[in-house]
This record gives C-alpha cells, structure tokens and sequence, in this order.
C-alpha cells in the first residue's frame, strides 16, 4: 500500500492564506454521514461511528452539481501544482470539518471506504490538515485490518491511490478537525 505523508504540503505563508479564508468564510453545509450512502462499498467494523460533519464545496465536476469557489480554488490548485499533482482531473475539493462525538474513543472511526467508486476510474486521493488536531486517518487492507495510521499535522497531506480503503476519526480532546479533501484522476 503507497500511503505518502508530505509534512510541508502548504509552507507557512500558504497555511496562513488558506486558514485566513476559512476562518471568514461561512457556507458551509451540515450533513449527517461522514460518507456519502450511496457509495457502493461502504464497510463497517465494530469500531464505526458514523458521526456527522460540516462540508464546504471548493470543486466539484460532477455533471448534475458542477462547482467551483472562483476565490478559494486558485490557492487550492496552486498546491496540486507545487506538488507535481496538476496533471490530473479533479473530481472534487472539499473542506470536512468534523468535531468530537458522544461516547467516542480513540478505536472508533467513520465508514471505511475507498473514493474509487466515487469516479469508477483510477486516480489520487490527498487529505490535507488544516488544523492541528487528534483524529487520525486511518488505512485497511482488504480484510478491514489496520495497515497505517496518520495523525492530523497543520501543512500535512497524504497522498494515496483513491481504491485504498481509509476512514476518518472524531477528534476526542481538540475541539474540531478539519481537512481539504481532493479526488483526482487521469
């Protein structure tokens, strides 16, 4: 499995820029599941909390609900261009601001998923960390055992193939979590 952690995804002054533009934006939406329902391989473990999230849309393509925040994406793409990734198609940017749940523990986490069925085509993920925070991303293997773990870092991203089982986790003792996620493909 090719889980790549690049802790300087965004320097400084682009941390700064970014935090500064979400701290004085608020369209966010609320949706009740970390994951969409209809994706078509959602798993579960004893340990999946599905637990609720606020979503602000930076891009989307999709042909019924196609997006893009003209203010926000030119930092946002200039990001993927610093980091070799431009030569792909977006599918999607978003913002998923998550906060801690009731009851919940550091074993727990969202829907195991992939974001291949998202696209039905081979591409790159990215999760990038706004924020300084507990609540891991974590990775399994086909048989939903843990393979790797990934700690929320300010100006970290992780890159990895989009058919990749993940889930997030709550934050426990921050107050939220927060990430860019993308979806690229060729």
């Amino acid at each position: 499995m090719a889980v790549e952690i690049i802790d300087n995804f965004a320097n400084i002054q682009e941390q700064l820029i970014i935090n500064e533009y979400i701290k004085n934006d608020y369209s966010y939406g609320f949706n009740n599941t970390t994951v969409p329902t209809d994706l078509k391989k959602q798993k579960h473990t004893k340990f999946t909390i599905d637990y609720p999230q606020f979503v602000k849309t930076i891009f989307t393509s999709d042909e019924s609900d196609c997006f893009i925040d003209s203010k926000f994406f030119p930092l946002i793409y200039s990001l993927l261009h610093k980091n070799k990734l431009s030569n792909y198609f977006i599918h999607r940017i978003k913002i998923n601001t998550t906060f801690p749940y009731p009851n919940s523990d550091k074993n727990n986490h969202g829907p195991i998923h992939d974001d291949f069925n998202v696209l039905d085509k081979k591409g790159k993920s990215i999760i990038y960390y706004l924020n300084n925070s507990d609540g891991d991303t974590i990775f399994f293997d086909e048989k939903l055992k843990i393979t790797k773990r990934v700690a929320p870092k300010q100006g970290r991203a992780i890159i990895f193939n989009s058919d990749i089982n993940h889930a997030g986790c709550c934050p426990i003792n921050s107050p939220y979590r927060q990430i860019i996620n993308f979806v690229l493909y060729k």
